[in-house]
């Protein structure tokens, strides 16, 4: 019989382990200056981001553990980079504030309506949902392309500032043709929180109903 213990040391749970490490060691890199150890292992952090997912469905290890550790994983990875990229470009603090409060507010309110309404985890996605969220969330290659296009983008908006000449130029570049899939995924994000907070007032709307009609015939009881 499985235990607790048990869950923590699944495969995909180790390589989510692994990328809290990394994330810690991205974080020191960047205030230490050192972007050679930061964008390889804020790099490397991303990349095991698909590996966790494949591997729990291939050993049979999906767990609820995991997908919290996965998405918490996620949003303070794209955290700590925002938040030092606001340091490098104090022009644009606000723009980036801004797209962590999204980014945190959007994935928490579609976890949480999503469980709420007996979903096993908040990518999973029925005929009702809005057309943008399922085709980001039921097929792997599209969310994994927008996900590594929008995380792109801000890595080399912190390389650019390291760089010079050539590798400058190229690196820019890059950050240009990143730019469609971070905007596109933000757009997904502000989808992904209006319709969460769409589906928590439907259920409000319901229980209040429910209340509501309950409440003249427990008076008619009395009476």
């Amino acid at each position: 019989m499985l235990t607790h213990r048990n869950v923590f040391w699944f495969v995909p749970n180790l390589i989510g382990y692994t990328r809290v490490f990394l994330t810690v060691v991205a974080g020191y890199s960047m205030f230490a200056s050192r972007p050679i150890l930061m964008t390889l292992s804020y790099a490397l952090s991303e990349l095991l981001d698909a590996a966790d997912g494949h591997y729990a469905r291939k050993l049979n290890q999906c767990s609820k553990f995991g997908e919290v550790l996965d998405m918490v994983t996620d949003r303070c990875t794209t955290t700590i980079l925002l938040t030092y990229l606001t340091h490098l470009y104090p022009s644009f603090a606000l723009p980036f504030a801004l797209l962590v409060s999204l980014d945190i507010s959007s994935h928490y309110m579609q976890m949480y309506s999503q469980l709420i309404t007996g979903k096993t985890n908040h990518k999973q996605m029925d005929d009702g949902k809005h057309w943008v969220l399922r085709a980001y969330y039921t097929d792997r290659r599209v969310l994994f392309a927008f996900c590594f296009g929008n995380e792109a983008f801000f890595l080399l908006l912190y390389v650019i500032t390291y760089l010079s000449g050539a590798a400058r130029v190229l690196a820019i570049g890059l950050a240009v043709v990143m730019f469609p899939l971070f905007a596109i995924k933000n757009i997904i994000n502000v989808i992904q929180l209006c319709e969460s907070a769409k589906d928590l007032a439907k259920l409000d709307a319901d229980q209040l109903n429910k209340d509501r009609a309950a409440k003249p015939a427990t008076k008619k009881k009395a009476l």
